[in-house]
């Protein structure tokens, strides 16, 4: 089990997995405090809740929250493969508009996005096991859930972000954008976080006293300086 925190609430990782359903999935329900987030790899099937029918194919999205009915048939021609993420939330209740949106959403289907990396990121760490992987997935995992917010809720994304507001999540997301990509540009690195880039030069200023420049060259440096494999 993973523990992170997403700004003022408490999330775990429970389980993870990426598999290829020969067989349709029984309906079932998650229980209180607990969401599954649903990524189609590939295949074709239909996700059947209480309320409709969605078809599912190649780069569908959804989540499944408390008290949700949901069953997944598959293709056996054509068999869905689909990457899981199953959380559990701490009891407290939060005052983060962003984070109160997500909990109070049990459902959510999205037919095109753009997370599949970031799925293939958290697994890719999980798995290896390497060293850092418990904050780097804590990252990925607070990235995925800004980005899954956006999506459904797209006014989260117009509330006023001074960078003075955003706590420490975004330590762990500037800290693996550089470890894994160290020639990283300043608006990568901004979309990744998202803010602007006068707001990532002030956080940087914040957490490091450093300026974009100076965190890129320590980066490029320490990339350097690992030995190779």
């Amino acid at each position: 089990m993973i523990s992170f925190k997403w700004n003022d609430m408490n999330f775990n990782l429970v389980q993870y997995g990426r598999g290829v359903f020969r067989n349709d999935m029984p309906g079932h329900s998650h229980s209180k405090n607990s969401y599954e987030l649903h990524y189609i790899v590939d295949g074709e099937g239909l996700l059947t809740t209480d309320s409709k029918t969605y078809s599912l194919s190649k780069g569908n999205f959804f989540v499944t929250g408390p008290n949700v009915y949901h069953q997944q048939s598959t293709n056996p021609e054509n068999p869905l493969t689909e990457i899981y993420l199953y959380l559990q939330v701490s009891e407290k209740k939060t005052n983060d508009v962003i984070v109160s949106s997500f909990l109070n959403t049990h459902f959510c289907f999205l037919e095109e996005t753009d997370f599949g990396y970031i799925f293939d990121e958290i697994l890719t760490e999980c798995d290896g096991a390497k060293f850092g992987y418990i904050s780097a997935t804590g990252a990925l995992l607070q990235l995925l859930l800004t980005k899954i917010t956006r999506a459904y809720m797209p006014h989260i994304s117009n509330i006023s972000k001074d960078a003075d507001t955003i706590n420490d999540r975004c330590f762990f997301m500037i800290e693996y954008a550089f470890i894994n990509n160290p020639s990283i540009t300043l608006r990568e690195l901004a979309e990744t976080i998202g803010l602007c880039e006068r707001q990532t030069q002030r956080l940087l200023k914040k957490y490091y006293g450093k300026t974009f420049r100076e965190k890129k060259k320590e980066a490029v440096k320490s990339k350097k300086s690992l030995p190779s494999v």
